[in-house]
């Protein structure tokens, strides 16, 4: 009894299961298991179809064709999504990807996400001094569900995830300069991690800002001013509201809100012919409660940004990694490996004692995100184009809502820490022997 009990003190069974997992989903990649526990691994075009994406962004630029066209002068690529990165990415992964057959280079994209893997688990050991945080904290990498579905797209949105976490680590250590290299270069990879621009504007970092802001565009506006086009093309995400039409896999929040306005709003169709007719009134529907809902957002993290102390860093950026949850129109199952160095940092920083929040809140939200959805229960379509559309307002809401409720309770959570650190340092500085 007493070895079985060191064994649970040491953290070995969790990291364990981690491991056991993790073996899961490589094995899944090549026999298909898991993938009924997903929507976009059984409605979308196919395993590896995101990565394909930037093979044919690649070929398109060797084409001279833009590489954000969805009729390309040659397809290379069995199929693909639409092509959505900084040209950045089709600069160096996509020409790089083209020298091999399609499917190969599928599998050293997966090769190598799994390195970045292994450096996340290792980085996450050296920043514990014993064994059993450090083996809960390696867990939490490999007790992911969607990371499957990352690797299954062929997605970049871990790489993204990993040079952020790797930035915060080092300015977390004080290598100031690699940790302002590290988030530039994610800026080049997903333009995500903007996100962090408030804090580095809270902590004077100003500069940092300005430089990867000029070279974000300077690698880019080349590419924009040579092909006509491609930059309404690019800017085309983050400038159209959210439509009717996005709703289908939409993980975020606001997808959540939208979902509850157009269902319990009574302009919801079950069927598809229907529903198409019904877009233009649904989408005018959405623009009202979605634009008050990013204000409040956004208007609640700056302020918690503004009012913060500076030494509160690393709170507001794992802050607005969850506000990006909250409030963005396009948020997807596989993005949700941005939260792995989220639980990963939050548990260092609450072993630490420099965050305070609950454990089994801590536990609680990162098992409702780690967790596949509900969706296998509720799926019932034998057919590609996306099951929603029928589904009663019940199970669209047991589909869309954990994910992003268990984002807003965190949010709420290190909102109120970071209010409630200001406040005891206010009270110190204006009472020394408070402290």
């Amino acid at each position: 009894m007493s070895l079985l009990r060191r064994s649970f003190e040491s953290g070995r069974p969790i990291l364990a299961a981690g491991v056991l997992v993790h073996l899961c989903v490589l094995c899944s990649l090549q026999w298909g298991f898991l993938n009924p526990l997903f929507d976009d691994a059984e409605h979308r075009s196919g395993q590896g179809a995101d990565f394909y994406s930037i093979v044919q962004a690649g070929q398109n630029l060797v084409d001279g064709a833009n590489i954000y066209s969805t009729k390309p002068l040659e397809q290379v690529v069995p199929y693909y999504n639409p092509y959505r990165y900084h040209p950045f990415v089709a600069y160096t992964i996509g020409l790089l990807s083209i020298v091999l057959r399609p499917d190969i280079a599928y599998v050293l994209w997966v090769l190598i996400q799994e390195g970045l893997l292994l450096i996340n688990i290792l980085l996450t050991r050296s920043l514990f001094s014993d064994v059993r945080s450090g083996n809960v904290a390696s867990a939490l990498w490999l007790l992911f569900s969607v990371y499957y579905l990352e690797l299954y797209m062929g997605q970049f949105s871990f790489l993204m995830g990993s040079l952020l976490f790797w930035a915060m680590v080092a300015w977390m250590n004080g290598r100031e300069r690699s940790g302002d290299l590290l988030w530039m270069l994610s800026l080049m990879v997903k333009s995500n991690s903007v996100v962090f621009a408030p804090v580095l504007l809270k902590l004077g970092r100003w500069k940092i800002v300005l430089v990867a802001g000029a070279v974000s565009v300077g690698l880019a506006l080349p590419y924009f001013l040579m092909e006509p086009g491609s930059l309404a093309d690019f800017s085309r995400n983050f400038t159209q509201s959210m439509k009717a039409q996005t709703l289908f896999g939409n993980q975020g929040f606001a997808a959540l809100l939208a979902i509850a306005v157009l269902r319990f709003g009574g302009v919801w169709s079950d069927f598809a012919q229907e529903f198409a007719l019904r877009l233009d009134q649904m989408n005018d529907m959405l623009a009202v409660p979605l634009a008050l809902w990013t204000i409040l957002v956004v208007g609640v993290a700056l302020v918690v940004t503004a009012r913060a102390s500076r030494d509160s860093g690393m709170a507001l950026l794992l802050l607005w990694i969850l506000a990006y949850f909250l409030f963005y129109k396009h948020v997807w199952e596989h993005q949700y490996v941005m939260m792995m160095p989220v639980f990963v940092l939050l548990y260092h920083q609450m072993k630490k004692r420099i965050i305070d929040i609950s454990p089994v809140l801590f536990w609680m939200a990162f098992y409702m995100i780690a967790l596949p959805t509900a969706f296998v229960f509720i799926d019932h379509s034998p057919v590609l184009f996306d099951p929603e559309i029928p589904w009663r307002t019940w199970e669209s809401l047991l589909f869309h809502a954990p994910k992003p409720a268990a984002v807003l309770v965190l949010f709420c959570a290190l909102c109120a820490q970071l209010w409630r650190t200001r406040e005891h340092h206010d009270a110190v500085h204006q009472n020394p022997g408070a402290a």
